[in-house]
């Protein structure tokens, strides 16, 4: 069902407390100003069942958490944690004080809807330019925002694929900057395995459990390789930022046992 986002206000709203608090030229405001007029909720009307009887969230509420939170850097979790109690974020989505808008896997299952239908890049394309245009962000922070481009296209499969599609997007750079250290990597890790070709084609979901679990294990370990031979590499912002997301992919959705062995986490 899609819900359209209810503006009706109250008295415990941000717009009432925060109105003091938050300076004109705050990110947050011109965020809000700026971007709440390019988003609407019919915007993404084919994205859900009309009406299946169950209550839904403002996909336009969705769409700019999302990107206050790749603008942010904050995995899904931290992202539902400010929308809760990050005064600065309530303001720029138009929360109420005492709203607790949606769980951290909402904004997971928002970036598979927009990857189903093709409407990443018509939604965010759109917003980011007119950050860029009004001066909120600057031109080289679309690439670091255009994360969410990445994550929406690997939150779909399974924890495998999303894992390798982080280490195929490490590799490029070492590619073209940085040989010594995919040299390293490479003396350890078939690359073959983290190729363009072979990284949209994983579907490690069609696998029985007991192979799934072997390639995960084998998966994680190479992300570990990887993560040792990059670590000490200063300076590259566009490798950093790669980085970080793999050491989050790992963070959210992988634990280690007793023997070192990976599993999912059931979120």
């Amino acid at each position: 069902m899609l819900k359209v986002q209810d503006n009706q206000m109250s008295f415990t709203d941000a717009d009432y407390l925060c109105s003091r608090l938050i300076p004109d030229d705050s990110f947050y405001r011109k965020f809000r100003d700026i971007v709440s007029p390019l988003i609407q909720d019919e915007t993404f009307s084919d994205m859900y069942v009309l009406d299946n009887g169950r209550p839904a969230i403002p996909p336009s509420l969705l769409a700019m958490a999302t990107i206050l939170q790749f603008y942010r850097n904050l995995s899904d979790r931290d992202m539902e944690r400010a929308c809760m109690y990050d005064i600065e974020v309530k303001y720029a989505l138009g929360l109420r004080i005492d709203d607790r808008p949606f769980d951290h896997s909402s904004l997971g299952d928002f970036r598979k809807r927009l990857l189903e239908h093709g409407k990443e890049k018509e939604v965010f394309d759109k917003i980011l330019n007119k950050l860029a245009e009004s001066g909120l962000i600057k031109r080289n922070e679309i690439q670091r925002i255009d994360a969410t481009h990445i994550i929406a296209d690997i939150a779909i499969p399974t924890v495998i694929t999303i894992v390798k599609k982080a280490i195929y997007e490490i590799l490029k750079p070492l590619q073209k900057r940085h040989k010594d250290a995919l040299a390293q990597i490479q003396s350890q890790v078939d690359l073959s395995e983290y190729t363009k070709e072979v990284v949209n084609r994983s579907d490690a979901g069609k696998e029985d459990l007991q192979r799934r679990q072997r390639n995960l294990v084998k998966v994680v370990n190479d992300a570990f390789i990887v993560l040792r031979y990059v670590r000490d590499i200063k300076g590259d912002t566009i490798l950093e930022r790669r980085v970080e997301l793999l050491r989050r992919i790992l963070r959210e959705n992988v634990t280690l046992d007793k023997y070192g062995q990976a599993h999912e986490i059931d979120n």
